[in-house]
């Protein structure tokens, strides 16, 4: 891997560039836009960087910046124009995003926003908390409606996606980035035959790149963001990091796998919603995003839903099995329906069913809670792993790595008996920790492979494990091992954790990757200290190392999570 020159960056400043030969200076701390002032780093996208920032009033904002230079195009300029457009236009939905205005100052364009510094990601709260399927859909029921709202509105957004929808720090899910948005009345910005999107979560009327794109297409991306949550797994024989050849092929031709086969305790009426929003016709989904949110509602409460047409034997085996504390009331109920069939029939017997079906709805919350079903008995499992995960992670805080190891186990365990691989690659990521400050490192790398070898592991999760495989492996002085890291997983094409995995490997200079160290997320901070520090050591720079690694410490907080415990571990062993 070839090495590349140390190259400072600006990293801060209070105004705009000089003269417009000037490269214009990247925003850092201090930086202000008319009368925001940038505080830190939220963010960053592959258009535009998301800072935190306040205004005249010392209100807490955020402000979403693109910055005008080489390889910008006259298109990239106006999708941003058009998110700030879409985005003012949709202000007032509880679930999408506030935008409160936008600007331009020299080359510097802005979007001010509420700010999102307390919010995560959908893909960040499926991987940090266990979420039942109840708390999964009514997210995307409220996501649904916004979709709808904006429909209305004539907006498509384009690129529903998990890390597109956030979660606030009361629960409440929001809808962002309008950055590839079709506004109906404007004339199209985007080339004839050129992707907009993220290929995964396509329609494949996108995916085709046909130019006529309605809210159908919305509802199907939506509907893919649903079964990944609820099943762990793409609709696809694909996964993420596929060749986009693949995935584009895999969204027109492959017919959806149904949910049901990853995990069971998916309601059947529930699985029937998910594959009509996923049918390869947008006249075979749903009419709008509207019904697309009531028949989610309808199935969880168990109320027969328009994805599925109900034959008499149907409603009748759809009755027993829902209800069946209710079947005496039921066949009660038949009986009065048939005295009373000469009596305004239709509306007395259609009164009649709603009351009974509510009636029944209580009964089986009664039955339900007194004799749970057997499909439902990893919902138990998959709360406990997380538990135990929890619980582990303290001890780890502590310095307890045995005790949190048998904490991690139990957590795996339950895990894989729930089929939940989101939940297993994430013990197993903490176990590969405890065993390299256990001094278990072959361990740790058994451990990473198995990682990196589950196709239904998050991306963000094997993106992590492979940065510390390669780490590890280069620390013990095995490119090959690194090497062969690489090969089974693509790096990251986007966000920090490609650009460390680069810096691991001597493509990027460790000055450089600090240089731009204010592009990174707070949370990665610590981690970028750290593989400078890794990268310094094995340059044969001790006292560059030394400091980038007392950083990484400093920036843990606490400073008792990982990976202060490792960097404590490496000054201490390797830099003396």
């Amino acid at each position: 891997m070839a090495k590349t020159s140390p190259k400072r960056h600006a990293a801060s400043g209070t105004g705009l560039a000089d003269s417009p030969a000037e490269e214009p200076k990247y925003p850092g701390k201090g930086f202000r836009l008319g009368e925001y002032v940038i505080q830190d780093t939220l963010g960053q996208g592959s258009m535009a960087t998301v800072y935190l920032a306040r205004d005249a009033s010392d209100n807490e904002v955020a402000v979403k910046v693109f910055v005008e230079g080489a390889g910008v195009s006259a298109t990239m300029l106006e999708r941003f124009r058009r998110e700030a457009e879409a985005s003012k236009k949709l202000r007032r939905h509880p679930n999408i995003l506030t935008v409160y205005t936008s600007g331009k100052e020299g080359p510097y364009h802005y979007i001010v926003m509420e700010s999102i510094r307390r919010s995560k990601t959908l893909e960040s709260a499926l991987e940090s908390t266990s979420m039942s399927i109840a708390d999964i859909v009514l997210l995307i029921i409220k996501i649904a409606r916004a979709l709808h709202y904006a429909h209305d509105r004539r907006i498509l957004h384009r690129d529903i996606k998990p890390t597109n929808i956030l979660i606030d720090e009361f629960g409440e899910p929001r809808l962002a980035d309008f950055g590839v948005a079709a506004l109906i009345d404007w004339p199209s910005c985007t080339v004839t035959g050129a992707l907009t999107g993220t290929p995964l979560y396509m329609s494949p009327e996108q995916a085709r790149t046909d130019s006529k794109l309605g809210p159908a297409s919305d509802i199907y991306s939506l509907g893919v963001v649903l079964y990944e949550a609820l099943a762990g797994a793409l609709p696809y024989h694909v996964a993420h990091g596929s060749p986009v050849r693949e995935v584009l092929k895999a969204v027109t031709e492959e017919e959806p796998r149904r949910p049901r086969v990853f995990r069971k305790d998916i309601p059947v009426d529930m699985e029937a919603v998910i594959l009509k929003a996923l049918e390869k016709s947008p006249r075979d989904r749903y009419p709008d995003a509207g019904a697309f949110a009531i028949d989610l509602e309808r199935a969880l409460m168990g109320r027969p839903v328009s994805a599925r047409q109900f034959s008499l034997l149907d409603h009748a085996r759809h009755r027993l099995r829902r209800h069946r504390q209710a079947i005496v009331t039921l066949l009660l109920a038949g009986g009065a329906a048939a005295f009373l069939m000469g009596h305004s029939r239709g509306q007395l017997i259609h009164a009649q069913y709603e009351g009974l079906i509510h009636l029944a709805q209580l009964q089986t919350l009664k039955h339900r809670a007194a004799h749970p079903h057997p499909e439902t008995q990893t919902v138990p499992d998959r709360q406990r792993a997380w538990h135990e995960i929890r619980l582990a992670r303290n001890a780890m805080r502590a310095g307890d790595w045995p005790r949190a190891q048998f904490m991690l186990n139990a957590a795996a365990g339950l895990s894989e008996a729930a089929d939940d691989p989101h939940t297993l690659a994430i013990a197993q990521l903490e176990m590969a920790r405890c065993a390299i400050m256990t001094y278990r490192q072959d361990g740790a790398m058994l451990i990473y492979g198995d990682i990196l070898d589950n196709e239904r592991a998050s991306p963000a999760t094997v993106a992590m494990a492979q940065l510390e495989y390669v780490a590890l492996a280069l620390l013990r002085n095995e490119p090959e091992t690194a090497l062969d890291a690489l090969r089974r997983v693509p790096i990251p094409s986007d966000g920090p954790l490609g650009s460390l995995i680069l810096c691991l490997g001597g493509d990027v200079h460790p000055d450089v990757l600090l240089a731009d160290i204010e592009t990174f997320p707070a949370r990665y901070l610590n981690y970028a200290y750290l593989i400078a520090g890794i990268r310094h050591y094995l340059d044969g720079d001790m006292r560059s190392s030394s400091a980038a690694l007392k950083a990484s410490i400093q920036h843990s907080s606490p400073s008792t999570d990982w990976p202060a415990p490792f960097a404590r571990m490496l000054i201490s062993d390797l830099i003396r």
